[in-house]
């Protein structure tokens, strides 16, 4: 793993401070007409259904939407110059077919660090998993998206997925949090995703089974704020990211759920991810919302934006000087 986290850093174009990017997937696009998507930096309103109402996308609906990328090679170039004109060091980039990662790796060679998201619970999964590690395919399991499977972090058909992580000292992201509007009744993208699993409570019995596992829960659990901050302060090993939410949720109720973590003592355990999807001047946005936060020091921005990231991720000292020439 070492040895994939040591590569050379996507040269920045542009003065100022690096920041890492804890959260990016591959996606492949392939559209005659850019979906659009609105971000929160604006005032939106949730949509109202009723119930009688066929099912619809529930996108909330804003003056000035995000055109997304309309071929996947656009998404990749546009997601590369982004990470240059904001100056992302380093992404953790993560698909679940490992084999899509090549040509991302190869157009910014030592700008992602890879990651597989992990899907299944069957043998054959947990097997293919450990073969990427020992290929050194990946460096990260991200994201497990069990949520949107209707599982519960303890279920015990994933125990040896949190065996093996544990064991080879892999960092795992998991998503707890909100999912596309309308997902749970059968929206744009439809799965057994269940509200009720984003409590970041069902992380207490792989913590305590596994306590040398690295961990960060995707979205921090969002908008369960205060369960996060009790799990935050109970296990001191676990981390939050705060992807997607930081550029796609209003910004006075992200900035609120911010506020809370950093106001409890948390600032050093909150990873910055702009989780941008298919819209990549949504890395942007993202970073603007932690630079714009009123109530954080410039320590603080630093931190979330670069210095907790690294530490989590263990870069070393030469990598760490590196990044900031």
């Amino acid at each position: 793993m070492a040895a994939i986290l040591a590569a050379t850093p996507l040269a920045a174009q542009r003065s100022g401070q690096p920041v890492i990017d804890m959260h990016l997937h591959v996606a492949n696009v392939h559209s005659a007409e850019p979906a659009t998507i609105c971000p929160g930096t604006i005032i939106v309103d949730q949509p109202v259904v009723d119930p009688r109402e066929p099912e619809r996308d529930l996108a909330p609906p804003c003056p000035a939407p995000l055109a997304s990328a309309r071929t996947t090679a656009d998404l990749r170039s546009a997601t590369i110059a982004e990470m240059k004109r904001h100056n992302v060091r380093r992404a953790v980039l993560a698909a679940r077919d490992p084999a899509q990662l090549g040509p991302w790796l190869a157009a910014a060679p030592g700008a992602f660090i890879p990651a597989a998201a992990p899907n299944g619970v069957a043998p054959s999964d947990f097997a293919a998993l450990e073969a990427l590690l020992a290929s050194r395919t990946v460096a990260l399991f991200a994201e497990l998206g069990a949520q949107y499977r209707g599982l519960r972090a303890d279920d015990p058909r994933l125990e040896p997925f949190w065996a093996l992580a544990e064991a080879r000292d892999v960092p795992v992201g998991i998503h707890l949090g909100e999912g596309n509007p309308g997902v749970a009744r059968g929206g744009p993208v439809p799965d057994d995703y269940r509200a009720a699993l984003t409590t970041p409570f069902q992380l207490e019995a792989v913590l305590l089974k596994h306590p040398r596992l690295r961990i960060y829960v995707m979205h921090a659990a969002s908008p369960l704020t205060d369960e996060m901050i009790a799990m935050l302060f109970e296990y001191p090993q676990l981390y939050v990211d705060i992807a997607a939410n930081v550029w796609n949720m209003p910004r006075a109720q992200f900035h609120a759920q911010l506020k809370r973590l950093t106001d409890a003592g948390f600032a050093k355990r909150i990873l910055f991810g702009s989780d941008p999807g298919i819209w990549p001047q949504a890395i942007g946005l993202a970073i603007a919302t932690i630079e714009e936060a009123p109530f954080l020091s410039a320590g603080q921005k630093r931190d979330i934006l670069y210095n907790n990231a690294a530490r989590f991720l263990r870069l070393t000292p030469e990598q760490i000087a590196a990044d900031h020439r």
